[in-house]
């Protein structure tokens, strides 16, 4: 019995064996039908796949309708891309900017008002009446603003006379003031200058001259005491002189013996000597006076060769020395008759 029970399991193993091989050809025969379509059934429908997006050449815009299927991600069949429109070029930008119907105004200019009493207006060559003038404009004339001081009282502007000039700001109506800076390199007001104050000087005193200092003897014997000058038509210098000595009870002596040197204006005056005198010959005179010298020079013999001006006199002894210290006197107009007295007594 073990005999049979050894022989029936190889049996069954071949019998399996040849069963699994006949499944695994049936298999193999339907994926081959199964490629080949003879399976397949009519109303079967294909599993759509996802279209492909189309390729769009780098130097082409993509259309918009494209782009957005693609940046979706959504089904359907591709569609063939449609042509880039043509790129329309933007209008050259211009320096001309677009008319409006109220134009931003671009400069400030004046005119000159046409109700000022002058024709003409005064420039200057800056902001104030103490710079020079350097022109003038007509009332009604127009210019352009260039600049202005701080106060807004005077405006720059060109040109007269081929300089920059400032007119007065109330002489002129003005457009556009809002526009108007304040002027680079505003020239300082000039200041005019001062008198220099001249310290006032003392009119020097000449230091008084002692003539008489040396001349030994006696020195000086007299003084000027009176000068009277009246005229006579200035035609000629004539001099009446006293030589006294006067007591204390005023009784005049006369002295006979002396003369006088005679100087106008610095030059010496000749004729008045020691030949010209006597003591003989005495007059009346001014104050109840003797005058017994008496001299006249002709103008045309003066200095300037006229009897007005200046006079130095002193007196001289019979010796021709000095016995008198110098005197002055001045002759005006018509004066040339002079009376004079010369005291011994310097009272």
């Amino acid at each position: 019995m073990r005999m049979n029970s050894g022989f029936a399991q190889p049996v069954r193993q071949t019998g399996l064996k040849r069963s699994i091989v006949r499944a695994l050809a049936l298999f193999a025969g339907a994926l081959f039908l199964a490629g080949c379509g003879l399976l397949s059934s009519p109303e079967a429908t294909p599993t759509p796949t996802r279209p492909m997006a189309a390729v769009v050449p780098t130097f082409t815009s993509t259309p918009e309708g494209v782009m957005a299927a693609t940046e979706s991600g959504g089904g359907g069949t591709a569609q063939q891309a449609a042509p880039a429109a043509p790129q329309q070029q933007a209008p050259a930008p211009t320096d001309t900017p677009a008319p409006t119907d109220t134009p931003e105004p671009t400069v400030a200019r004046f005119t000159v008002k046409t109700d000022i009493a002058a024709a003409n207006v005064n420039v200057r060559t800056g902001p104030s009446t103490a710079f020079a003038v350097i022109g003038t404009v007509a009332r009604g004339a127009q210019f352009d603003i260039s600049g202005r001081n701080q106060e807004y009282t005077w405006f720059q502007f060109c040109c007269v006379a081929d300089q920059t000039g400032w007119i007065f700001a109330q002489l002129v109506n003005v457009e556009n003031a809002h526009l108007i800076a304040v002027a680079q390199n505003i020239p300082p007001t000039p200041v005019p200058p001062t008198a220099t104050p001249v310290p006032p000087t003392a009119t020097p005193v000449p230091a008084q001259v002692d003539h008489c200092a040396g001349i030994g003897g006696d020195g000086c014997k007299f003084w000027l005491r009176n000068v009277d000058p009246a005229d006579n038509g200035g035609h000629e210098l004539k001099l009446q002189i006293g030589f006294v000595h006067g007591g204390e009870d005023d009784q005049v002596q006369i002295y006979g013996g002396y003369f006088v040197e005679l100087q106008k204006d610095g030059v010496q005056v000749h004729g008045f000597d020691h030949n010209t005198r006597g003591k003989d010959d005495v007059v009346d005179g001014p104050q109840g006076r003797k005058y017994h010298y008496s001299k006249a020079v002709p103008a045309g013999q003066l200095p300037n060769q006229r009897v007005a001006g200046n006079y130095t006199i002193w007196v001289k002894d019979g010796n021709g020395e000095r016995d008198s210290q110098n005197h002055t006197f001045t002759l005006h107009g018509n004066q040339g008759h002079v009376w004079l007295i010369f005291d011994q007594n310097s009272r």
